[in-house]
Order: C-alpha cells, then structure tokens, then sequence
C-alpha cells in the first residue's frame, strides 16, 4: 500500500509523467465485461486489510450476488435487476471508508476499460494537503453513490472531457 502512496506522490510531485502513471502499478484496469467478484478481488490486492467476499444465490438472471465482510460488519451489494461495476464499485468503496478510498482516475474517462486506485483514507488526505483537493481530484475523482463511470453516456463523457480541457 504504501508504495501505491509513493506512486501517486511521485506523480503529483512531478517526478513522474502521465504516460508512466498509467504503467503503473498505483492503477487498476477494469474492464467494463468484468466480473464483479473479479472487481472486488482487484481492489482488495491493493489493501493492507483485504475485505472477505462471498457469494449468495438469489435466484435472478445474472447469477449470484455479492457479499462484502469485515469483522461483524456485512453488506449483501444491492444489484436490482442485473449486477453491473458501477454499483458494485460504488458499494465496496461505501463499505471500507474511512479506512480505504477507492477513485476513479479521469484520465481512463471515456475508454472502455476504466482505471482506479485505492489508497487509505489518511493517504488521500495527506495528497490533498501537499498538493491541493482539486489538483487531485483533476486525477483521481472521489467516488460516491451519484458516481458514473461505466455507465455514462457518450454525450455525457463528451461533456466531462470538454470541461476537463477548460
């Protein structure tokens, strides 16, 4: 974890470009067809404090549903009618803060294969201070339940990547 810390501070601190960002290790690659356990185990390789899943039949299409643990702490990720990243992404970062904090970096904005990264809560935190809230969240914007990322819109994506170059 902390050599994720170390990339991204690298990176803010002009020691490394963008091009080398994106090789790096501080992002991970998530294909839009993934699978959303696939997704959760990603996340939790880049944790000191891995989160426990399990799966639980529920007797719907897509197949089973996704079950996040922590000590007593347990979330069954509310799908609806299919699974689908955003959701699952969106609830698995809910689920670790504020120990953890999954974002999404804009640079991957519009792709079909989107990158993230996580870092500790107290991590994130010392990046904003060093280097400013919105400098970080130019790259690496927070997540929340209002988030899409997976499920923009092509009008939608043209907009975000217009305001990104304003």
């Amino acid at each position: 974890m902390e050599n994720l810390y170390k990339e991204l501070r690298s990176f803010f601190a002009n020691d490394m470009d963008l091009n080398d960002l994106f090789d790096s290790e501080a992002i991970i690659w998530i294909d839009w067809r993934e699978y959303d356990e696939d997704v959760v185990n990603y996340f939790n390789d880049m944790m000191d404090e891995p989160i426990n899943i399990q799966t639980v039949s529920n007797g719907k299409p897509y197949g089973d549903d996704i079950v996040l643990k922590k000590g007593d702490k347990e979330l069954q990720i509310p799908y609806g009618d299919e699974q689908d990243r955003d959701v699952t992404i969106k609830y698995f970062n809910d689920f670790i803060k504020p120990d953890y904090e999954v974002r999404w970096f804009v640079e991957s904005l519009g792709n079909d294969i989107l990158g993230f990264t996580v870092l500790s809560g107290a991590e994130w935190a010392k990046l904003d201070d060093e280097f400013g809230a919105d400098t970080v969240r130019y790259y690496f914007e927070p997540i929340d339940f209002e988030s899409n990322m997976f499920n923009l819109g092509t009008d939608e994506v043209f907009a975000l990547l217009a305001l990104r170059e304003s």
